[in-house]
């Protein structure tokens, strides 16, 4: 597919991507397993198709998989809502989400965004099932408020995927299953590269999401798995909570100048959202201050600024991960099949490696054609964000 930007798609990644392609090659001994269905367009055909991958193929390849067997054939409504919906972060989710569904003429969308009410997002997701949409994909930013209208539309036969905030449940019981990363996995990787960069002594801030977040709460804990055994890493947003962006970049430099201004020695800044991390360098710009040390979720800007300014900015070393809005085209597979009765065996939750990680050598990403709040990693091309980034 055309639109796959920097995993393999530059000079500075090609020794990298061999080396990942030579690696799930190995594990796969195919490109990816999709099962056997008949080209034939009848339904019991389908109905015995199998879409699989394992996990490390998914990552290589930003969930992307060539094949429409999860498609099925009969005519469904798929429900798509987010609970925020109004960043680039959330235009990129539906993106993923949307041009993945886009494959199946036979699928219907229905598409709504919370714009950050709880009370809207249960009301959508409750509308949805009044309406009869057969399957949603739903990201539920307010964590296990949702997950009693999650369960209410189960029960309803409404086959439903979060993804990308973890509503609590149980998978087979509340929804068909539940796609994501590990955020508590990727905080204590991160407070890992910290405590070896910093020699084990550093003030750090965390900046993250709306007040309670499942996926800003999970980060922190694992940072704070890390950090509890170096006494000398200390986490000036203290250990309780975060500072709250809500993923706000203006919010993010704001906080982060209000950091600056109280305390004379920050180190190291931990995100889930690299955009948040890009705010607060900005901050940190304005400040005169010296850059520190960045680790979370790539963002094109993050990696461009990093490629402009750390020649003169020693101490600025930077690593991430995938911001992971791909994972949305594994959520709409997942909620489509289950609605036609196809089987999907692909992952549903997934450990993270660093996709950017400058004290290893592995330079950041950056497209200068492009914003910078566009995620690299997803492997979304920008006119396909722009057909399907909005309801």
């Amino acid at each position: 597919m055309k639109e796959r930007p920097s995993h393999f798609g530059t000079g500075r990644t090609l020794a990298r991507a061999a080396a990942v392609a030579t690696a799930v090659g190995g594990m796969l001994g195919v490109t990816a397993t999709i099962g056997s269905a008949s080209p034939a367009n009848s339904s019991r055909a389908h109905a015995h198709a199998v879409v699989s991958a394992n996990a490390a193929y998914e990552i290589a390849h930003s969930g992307q998989l060539a094949t429409k067997a999860f498609c099925g054939t009969k005519k469904i409504t798929l429900g798509i809502q987010d609970g925020l919906g109004t960043n680039a972060w959330s235009q990129a989710s539906m993106a993923a989400v949307r041009s993945e569904a886009a494959k199946c003429p036979n699928v219907t969308q229905d598409v709504q965004i919370g714009e950050g009410s709880l009370q809207t997002s249960i009301s959508q997701l409750n509308s949805m099932v009044s309406k009869g949409d057969q399957a949603i994909v739903v990201i539920p930013d307010f964590g296990s408020a949702e997950l009693p209208a999650i369960t209410s539309a189960t029960k309803a036969g409404v086959k439903v995927v979060p993804w990308a905030a973890n509503p609590g449940g149980k998978a087979g019981v509340n929804y068909v299953s539940y796609v994501d990363y590990l955020p508590k996995a990727a905080g204590a990787l991160s407070a890992q590269w910290l405590v070896k960069l910093l020699h084990g002594k550093g003030n750090i801030i965390e900046l993250g999401g709306p007040a309670g977040n499942p996926v800003s709460a999970g980060t922190l804990a694992g940072v704070l798995s890390v950090f509890k055994s170096h006494p000398g890493m200390k986490l000036l947003t203290g250990n309780s909570a975060w500072a709250v962006t809500n993923w706000d970049p203006a919010t993010a430099q704001q906080i982060t100048a209000s950091l600056l201004a109280k305390y004379p020695k920050i180190d190291g800044i931990i995100s889930d959202y690299g955009t948040d991390e890009l705010s607060a360098l900005q901050a940190f710009k304005a400040a005169n201050r010296a850059f520190p040390a960045v680790v979370g979720a790539d963002a094109n800007g993050l990696g461009c600024i990093w490629v402009h300014d750390h020649a003169s900015e020693p101490k600025f070393q930077l690593a991430t991960v995938s911001t992971r809005n791909w994972m949305g085209r594994i959520a709409a597979r997942k909620a489509i099949a289950a609605a036609e009765g196809i089987k999907d065996t692909e992952p549903s939750l997934y450990s993270l490696t660093f996709y950017e990680n400058t004290v290893a050598g592995v330079k950041p990403h950056c497209d200068p054609k492009q914003p910078t709040d566009r995620y690299l990693s997803d492997a979304l091309s920008p006119a396909t964000i722009a057909k399907y980034g909005k309801p």
